[in-house]
């Protein structure tokens, strides 16, 4: 038989594991918000541009990339610390015209177009609204002891 054997679950005073698990989600919340990402989803999505709302789209989309493995979750990494370049250039005079309020959206729909930052766009806008309408962020799943 070639079946994986079952590890024993953690056991229910393991702090550390909370700990460190509370940690990689804050770590992903500011990644998240580093990369410009809640106030593109605000302009395109009137839903999220309350602040209670864009929180809890924020706290799930953060919970579920850091719920990957670890091969996505470096992507991922590496794709949200280079996506505030690709705001940038996507609207490079906007530092000189000042932000305005159709600048998120303007910037959301130009990004949109753009091979990886389309799908990087796509894939945390579709989490923030799960987020942010759909109840609580995810918890992770332990098996009874």
């Amino acid at each position: 038989m070639n079946s994986r054997p079952n590890r024993p679950a953690a056991p229910a005073d393991d702090v550390g594991g909370t700990a460190r698990h509370s940690r990689r989600l804050r770590v992903w919340e500011r990644r998240v918000r580093a990369a410009g990402l809640p106030a593109l989803w605000a302009g395109r999505c009137a839903a999220l541009s309350e602040p209670s709302r864009q929180a809890a789209a924020v706290r799930h989309t953060a919970a579920t990339l850091a719920g990957l493995p670890r091969p996505y979750r470096f992507v991922f990494a590496s794709l949200l610390g280079l996506f505030p370049v690709a705001v940038v250039l996507a609207d490079p005079t906007a530092p000189f015209r000042g932000a305005g309020r159709g600048r998120p959206r303007r910037v959301a729909d130009r990004l949109s177009r753009v091979p990886g930052c389309a799908e990087l766009l796509r894939t945390t806008s579709t989490l923030a609204m799960y987020g942010a309408l759909d109840g609580p962020s995810p918890t992770p799943h332990r098996e009874p002891t």
